[in-house]
């Protein structure tokens, strides 16, 4: 049985992957459209993800999750 710890731990790494995942997806639709404007929205998008995982990131270092 997992410790509440553990329990928070696997769901910070969870939500880390899935920004991972959702940043990279957005990066690569934007390769895919020629549209300007959704270009820039995606890439939008694709930062806001990646600003995500960045504190994510800091927020689980803060709480000695590796």
């Amino acid at each position: 049985m997992l410790t509440d710890q553990e329990r928070m731990n696997n769901a910070f790494k969870e939500l880390l992957f899935q920004e991972e995942q959702l940043a990279k997806k957005y990066a690569d639709i934007t390769q895919q459209i020629t549209e300007p404007k959704i270009q820039s929205m995606l890439q939008g998008m694709e930062q806001a993800s990646r600003n995500h995982y960045g504190t994510l990131s800091q927020k689980m270092g803060s709480l000695g999750i590796v």
